[in-house]
């Protein structure tokens, strides 16, 4: 796969994230290594295929609720290679990064786990256009958002970043309202705070050196993947340093059409404001600069919307199948009364 990308930068010309366009060097449209498979009944797994061509492993088994009030959701925790080979953060990338300025620090990062997915093995990338959005922690350290790449776009929030790192492979996520949506999960159960990566990437967390972490938005479940970086965020955690991420999610433009006459009309309330604080009528003063452009652009602005898209591509296992998977996994858990809540989707 041939991977292309640029920058993208907000009108006030921040650095927001990179632009991908992957390419099939056939012109095809292949399955990727790490992908979504949704069957019957709405059942759903993530799997990842074997380097050495076996069975794909499953990451996780996931069905929504009948009424669409949230997703049950299981992990398999089967050990299996990261889709960002871990060549790509050796020591050297690494130091090579914290010299480099904040402001470019993030955008160096997202063209190097761009290319690490385009030329590995276990990727999820596939052909169409692709965004990697940074974002960055918030006044509050722990809240962490994107920001908006245009006026009325969406501003990319990443919710439950502390609790994140579950060792309970059994979770309920809340479309309900109980719950914030657009929450962080793990894939795996998080390494024992004494492994030797989280110690090294803790002290690269003190150092301020850390590499974002790697999430992947499923729009599915309303809420972010961590593709690449478990043990970076424990080590984050436990330092109690807010880590950068980078998001990455297939990217679809929605056009915008704007009303000529709310336009008209808009124009004309300006003008005849203008006019009014140039007559020095009582209680009239000018418009800020910010404010009559901000004005100007929500109403003009025809740009498309940028949103996320999830693509899963079609099982034809039987349904059967899947639910012999989920009684397996959770009579190994020793779980098995949480089965019918699967079976029955309530």
């Amino acid at each position: 796969m041939s991977v292309y990308w640029k920058d993208i930068e907000t009108d006030a010309g921040r650095w927001f994230g990179l632009a991908l366009e992957c390419r099939e060097d056939d012109g095809g449209h292949r399955k990727p290594a790490l992908r979504l498979e949704s069957g019957h009944n709405a059942r759903i797994r993530l799997v990842q295929d074997r380097a050495d061509g076996g069975e794909p492993v499953t990451r996780f088994w996931a069905t929504p609720l009948s009424d669409y009030y949230g997703v049950h959701l299981l992990r398999s925790d089967a050990p299996v290679e990261s889709p960002v080979p871990a060549s790509a953060l050796d020591s050297a990338v690494v130091e090579r990064h914290a010299a480099l300025p904040q402001p470019q620090r993030l955008a160096s990062w997202s063209r190097v786990f761009a290319q690490a997915l385009g030329e590995g093995p276990a990727s999820f990338l596939h052909a169409g256009p692709w965004m990697f959005i940074g974002a960055r922690p918030l006044a509050d350290a722990w809240k962490f958002e994107a920001g908006k790449l245009r006026l009325n776009h969406w501003h990319w929030p990443i919710s439950g970043v502390r609790d994140a790192l579950r060792a309970d492979p059994v979770f309920f996520i809340d479309w309900g309202g109980q719950h914030p949506i657009d929450q962080l999960l793990n894939l795996r159960a998080p390494s024992p705070p004494d492994d030797g990566r989280v110690k090294w990437w803790r002290k690269k967390a003190r150092e301020g050196a850390l590499p974002p972490i790697l999430l992947w938005r499923l729009d599915c479940l309303q809420a972010y993947v961590i593709v690449d970086g478990h043990d970076r965020l424990q080590a984050a955690l436990l330092e109690d340093r807010p880590p950068d991420f980078l998001v990455a999610c297939l990217a679809h433009e929605q056009p915008v059409a704007r009303d000529p006459v709310s336009q008209q009309a808009m124009m004309a309330s300006l003008e005849r404001h203008a006019s009014e604080v140039a007559l020095k009528v009582p209680g009239r003063t000018a418009i800020a600069t910010d404010s009559l452009n901000t004005t100007l652009i929500s109403a003009f602005d025809d740009r498309p919307i940028v949103v996320p898209r999830t693509y899963a591509w079609a099982s034809w296992r039987p349904e059967s199948e899947w639910l012999a998977e989920v009684e397996a996994r959770l009579a190994e858990l020793g779980r098995s009364e949480l089965f019918c809540e699967f079976d029955e989707r309530y």
